[in-house]
């Protein structure tokens, strides 16, 4: 591989339709500046901190830097000198770093996001084959702007160096490689291919081991196509069902990620010296932190068990980075669970039952809808003095308690009107509330006893209606749009032949089905009890229901009419929009149109609120 060789390969990515922005970078990248650097003399005496220190292992990597056309001496006479050094590696063998923390300093930076080990799950199907490939010396594919070499120099015995391609170090660099690779990868798509990647490191997965080594040819030909090469020795090309990437092993059959077997041997080691001699500093214990977040994803509840350890390091003090001390009771109890636990593995699918669950607190007590149930607790003595962040959690682990027959091996959606909450339990805890710690730990642990996975979201508070009734030991909102809406609604896409979520005093169509036992004139009780198969029908449910009619719908056929809160940064709209066969309506002045029967008033808050009627079709969405 030769330094900065996509440039050679600019016509063959215009070829296949890549953006000017790519096509600049492939061209020469130019460094994002927001101030520029000062220059130093690059002929007169180099200050000794700048120089990179000399040795044999570093005149070998520099000979292969040169070799391969990443670095070349320079002819600038000005430039900005930057050292390098070496680091080694967990195999034993060294590699150089480029020293470039001042010239970062310098740059303008935009925020990006690479992809994590928890978005592999969504990838992954039970039972793939997969391939992996990584890419040679990947940043050094990508040649730097002949004008902008002068800001990566390096100086090494009485040579000045400039870097020819682009170097690890800076910091705009995964961000400007993640582009070229993720477009790449969008390639592939389009041509069938199921790609993740990480910067350099792509994944293949296929059903069928025969298709994927085809699928393998055809990636392998695309990059070299675009000029990258492929490193042949970290590649594996081989279909397997268990893989090793991004530093964790995958397993497609029984659905587990773990850490691999030397991964392992070598943080217990870690562990096990901290036992043997328990004291640490903040530097260690920064370090153990890394370590122990990284196989986090690989143990049940290790988020959670990280915190212990990150309380501890409060106590550990800043400008004494390396200062040992003992190391608290709570944190070897933590360690010691953390030696117990690395060999695991974790199952990274979830129940394939789902249940719905919302919940919310008020002054009065606590409101829950779970499945069928709606149920409400007033508050004991004791409770009332706890936040409200702890009551809105409290809720979530007593409504598990109270019906764990229903919850029990499943996915459980969750809604909430409280970010503090949804945050703690995606997060497995924090560190700002003890109380909060302490109940997150409880319904987590009591969660992993049900075989329970637990998906937070947030929902404003003026859409988590029934849970607030409830807490409020008050009668349930029953929303109802007037005929100066559903008359519109009727005349453009026809009159519906049942109301799924209504009453005899809601319904807008004579059939209706209900939630009331009791309510004779209903067609059926609970829209959720049998399979939908309507010409076109009615749906105007409570919000927090809106994920459970989706689900429902899957397995629905015919055509239905939804009425949703307008609320364009819900995690249910872009499935709305998958299933929908025609633009929706909106309905605005909602005071002059929605009305809430159980108190005969326009719902509270409903000046802030619109709504959207959207045509569906039934059936998982296409």
């Amino acid at each position: 591989m030769m330094g900065g060789q996509l440039s050679a390969f600019v016509a063959r990515w215009e070829a296949l339709g890549a953006p000017p922005p790519l096509l600049k970078i492939i061209s020469g990248y130019s460094l994002p500046f927001q101030t520029t650097p000062p220059f130093r003399n690059l002929l007169s005496h180099i200050p000794q901190p700048l120089i990179t220190p000399s040795s044999p292992e570093m005149s070998e990597e520099v000979a292969k830097l040169l070799h391969s056309g990443t670095i070349a001496p320079t002819m600038s006479i000005t430039g900005f000198i930057s050292p390098m050094f070496l680091r080694r590696k967990q195999d034993g063998t060294k590699r150089p770093i480029f020293d470039l923390r001042h010239l970062n300093t310098f740059l303008s930076l935009r925020k990006f996001r690479l992809i994590n080990h928890f978005k592999i799950p969504q990838f992954l199907q039970e039972n793939d084959y997969m391939i992996t490939f990584d890419l040679e010396s990947a940043y050094c594919h990508v040649p730097i702007a002949q004008r902008h070499q002068r800001f990566l120099c390096f100086h090494y015995q009485r040579t000045t160096f400039a870097w020819q391609a682009l170097p690890f170090g800076l910091a705009s660099a995964p961000q400007t490689f993640a582009s070229l690779s993720n477009w790449v990868a969008a390639i592939l798509r389009t041509r069938g291919v199921r790609v993740i990647v990480y910067l350099d490191d792509f994944m293949v997965a296929h059903q069928n081991s025969h298709t994927l080594t085809q699928q393998a040819r055809m990636v392998k030909q695309l990059f070299t196509y675009l000029g990258w090469t492929v490193n042949e020795k970290k590649s594996r090309l081989n279909p397997q069902q268990q893989r090793r990437f991004l530093g964790l092993r995958w397993d497609t059959t029984t659905q587990c990620v773990s850490l691999p077997f030397e991964t392992q041997q070598n943080l217990a080691t870690c562990l096990q010296k901290l036992q043997q001699r328990p004291v640490w500093s903040l530097r260690s214990n920064q370090q153990l932190l890394g370590r122990l977040g990284f196989a986090a994803v690989t143990v049940p509840l290790g988020k959670l068990m990280l915190r212990p350890l990150q309380l501890a390091s409060r106590g550990l003090r800043r400008d004494r980075p390396f200062h040992r001390v003992p190391i608290p009771r709570s944190a070897q109890e933590a360690i010691e669970w953390w030696r117990n636990h690395i060999n695991g593995n974790n199952r990274y699918s979830h129940p394939t039952k789902r249940v719905f669950l919302s919940t919310d607190a008020s002054d009065w007590g606590m409101g829950v809808t779970l499945g069928p149930l709606r149920l409400s607790f007033q508050w004991r003595p004791k409770q009332r003095h706890w936040s409200i962040n702890r009551r809105e959690l409290y809720a979530v682990r007593w409504a598990i308690s109270t019906a764990p027959e229903i919850v029990r091996d499943s996915s459980v959606l969750l809604l909430t009107d409280s970010r503090t909450v949804a945050a703690y339990i995606r997060h497995q805890g924090g560190l700002r509330s003890s109380p909060m710690l302490q109940e997150t730990a409880l319904l987590l642990k009591q969660a992993q006893e049900l075989n329970i996975h637990l998906q937070p979201h947030f929902i404003p508070g003026k859409y988590n209606t029934l849970a607030d009734r409830l807490s409020r030991d008050a009668p349930p909102p029953e929303w109802h749009l007037l005929p100066s809406i559903t008359h519109k609604v009727f005349q453009r896409w026809g009159t519906p032949s049942i109301d799924l979520f209504a009453s005899a005093k809601s319904a807008v169509v004579p059939a209706y089905a209900s939630i009331d036992q009791n309510d004779a004139k209903a067609m059926f009780v609970d829209a959720f009890s049998r399979t939908w198969n309507f010409q076109l029908a009615w749906i105007f449910p409570p919000p927090p229901l809106i994920p459970q009619v989706l689900h429902h719908l899957n397995s629905a056929t015919g055509t239905y009419l939804l009425v949703s809160p307008r609320w364009t940064k819900t995690y249910w709209r872009p499935d709305i929009k998958t299933r929908a066969i025609d633009a929706p309506m909106r309905v605005t002045d909602l005071p002059s149109h929605l009305l809430d029967l159980s108190t005969n008033s326009v719902p509270p808050n409903v000046d802030e609120m619109e709504l959207e009627i959207w045509k569906l079709r039934g059936g998982r969405p296409t």
